[in-house]
Parts: C-alpha cells; structure tokens; sequence
C-alpha cells in the first residue's frame, strides 16, 4: 500500500471510502483513493462528480482520513459502493454550477462558444485576450482560446466532401512550387502577422508600378498596400507559417497553401432571422456590452458548429454601475474589450 511519515508509520489503504456526515442528504459522498505505492508520494483520488485528481498522501491522511472536520470510512463491501457510486454519479448529471447537494456540484463544465461571423474580428478577440496588450509580464501568460467542434444532440454533421480541401481540389501549381526567387507577382502567398500575434494568409491581387507596390488581400477581409521589401518579408513569413504547418502539424502542402475561405451554412441558414438581442437604443447604455453582439436566432439548429472556447477563468471589471470592480466570466471579459 505504501508507507510515508516521520517517525510513525501511516499507511493508506486503496479502495472506495464514504463520508457519512449528516449535511450531504440525497446520498454520501464518494471517494475511490488509490495509493500509487512507496515511489510515489502522491494518490490518485477520484469523485463521481469531479473526476480524478492527483494528492499528495500527507494532505489526504490529514484532510480526509484523519480531519477535523471529515474523516472518511473505507468500504469493504464492494457491490455496495459501486451502488452508491452509481447513485452520485448519476445525481452529479447536470451542469457544474448546479449543486445536487452541500459542497456537492455537478460534472458537466459549461462553456462559452463564439461562432458565427467572427473572422473579421477573429484578430480583435485574440488581441483582447491578451491583459497587457502586446507586451506580458513575466509573471502572466496569454490566455489563448481553443477551436472547438460541437455538435448538438440529434443532429448529424452532413458530408462535408464537396467543400472539403484536397490535394486535387486546389491548384496543383500548390503542391511543390517555390516562389521565393521569383519577383513578386499577382497571385504569390504572403502573410501578416496581426496585433495579438496572430498569423493571417493572403495573397497579391494587383502591382503598381508608380511607385513601385503591391496590394495584398488577407483571409479576414483586411487590404494592405506593401512595398517591394515589406511584400517580400510577406512572403518569407508565408513559407514559415507553410512549413510549420505540413512539418510539424502534418497538414497536406495544398491544404497549408490554399487561402480560400469555405463557407459551410447552408442557403437555408443564411436566410433565417436574426434579431439583436437589445432593443433599438440600448446598446449605447447597457454596461454589458458583451450583448450588443448578441443575436436571436430563428433558423433550424445547424448541424455543426465550429467556434473558439475561452477557458472557464474569470477577470476583473470596473462596473460603472456598482463604483467597484466585479469578478465576470473571461468571454465576457474579451467582448468588453
């Protein structure tokens, strides 16, 4: 089982242990502790509701086993814990902000997902992200969200292989060609690195020659002219960005050359209603400026949504309203920004 401790011998016992104190009424609370053995000075502690964490032993013995307030009983009769294991589990099927009983929540983490149109201000969500602007301290890190996939319950993702990129769809010019000693022409991939340190693909769409210039299109929508040097930088940072991708990501050279942006709302969607949430005015006196990008949807629910998550933290905001800084969810936090 392992041993640990300073001039006594303490050892803890792997197995489903229970805590029968009054103040949990719909059903004991569950622990399943598995020492990890005389190597490790850790056990793995697993709760119905909340999944596995790693422990120190000495912080187990002390809160749990031998606590002030809690000391929990091992269960030696297997087939009943596995009852009321299941019966936790199941009370602990809702969201984690619900609470099915004392110091007891739900398992299902809630999450905040920006879909939609946001490519246009894709670069502004990220920027917003970041607490210090471009420059971070040394002692905080940029809180960058991660590209999810949901899917609602019931719907099926449609085939997707008509607008899918492949190596056959896109330009076979794509696949090998190398520009970088060639003079920059209409056509030639060039990328930009944005406010926030995003990275967005574009490519030349017209030369001038008075002065010397080139008009670049980016995959946000953004248009920006470029001199000869600056445009060849451009292009530099393409075959970086490229080579990150099919190296190190494993992404096929058409896909990681291509800069067109597929569409997949159906015309059904496009046309269904969308409504501001705020009504006509408001949105110039509401202190939740988070709503003001808010829209009721009336069309049919698609059938796969792609957007960003923002981790579950929560920032300080000045409200106006109450004279003090108030703790909001990070989402909202961006959209403030």
């Amino acid at each position: 089982e392992g041993f640990f401790g300073v001039g006594q011998v303490r050892v803890i016992k792997s197995g489903f242990y229970i805590d029968r104190r009054d103040v949990f009424k719909e059903v004991p609370r569950m622990f399943l502790i598995i020492n990890q053995g005389r190597a490790s000075n850790n056990c793995v502690v697993v709760r119905p509701n909340e999944g596995k964490k790693i422990w120190t032993k000495e912080f187990v013995w002390k809160t749990w086993l031998h606590g002030n307030a809690c000391q929990l009983t091992l269960f030696t009769d297997i087939n009943q814990a596995m009852v009321t294991w299941k019966k936790e589990f199941d009370l602990a099927d809702r969201p984690s902000s619900e609470r099915y009983q004392r110091y007891c929540y739900g398992r299902h983490t809630e999450s905040c997902i920006f879909g939609g149109d946001i490519i246009p201000i894709l670069n502004k969500i990220l920027a917003s992200s970041n607490l210090n602007g471009i420059g971070l301290a040394n002692d905080m890190s940029l809180v960058m969200p991660d590209v999810v996939r949901v899917e609602p319950p019931g719907k099926t993702p449609e085939d997707d292989s008509a607008n899918e990129v492949t190596e056959s769809t896109v330009d076979e010019q794509a696949e090998d060609e190398d520009y970088s000693s060639e003079p920059p022409a209409v056509g030639h991939n060039v990328a930009l690195k944005m406010l926030g340190g995003s990275v967005f693909r574009g490519a030349i769409t017209e030369c001038k020659d008075d002065p010397e210039s080139f008009i670049t299109t980016f995959t946000d929508g953004s248009v920006v002219e470029m001199s000869t040097d600056e445009v060849n930088k451009a292009r530099q940072l393409f075959d970086t960005e490229w080579t990150k991708l099919v190296v190190d990501a494993d992404v096929p050279k058409a896909v990681a050359s291509s800069i067109e942006v597929h569409n997949s709302v159906n015309a059904q969607a496009q046309g269904a209603t969308r409504r501001p949430i705020l009504p006509a005015g408001e949105e110039k006196t509401t202190e939740e400026y988070e709503k003001i990008f808010e829209e009721e949807y009336d069309g049919d629910v698609p059938n796969v949504l792609v957007g960003i998550q923002f981790p579950n933290t929560q920032k300080m905001w000045f409200s106006e309203s109450e004279g003090r800084e108030i703790r909001i969810p990070n989402w909202q936090f961006v959209l403030r920004k």
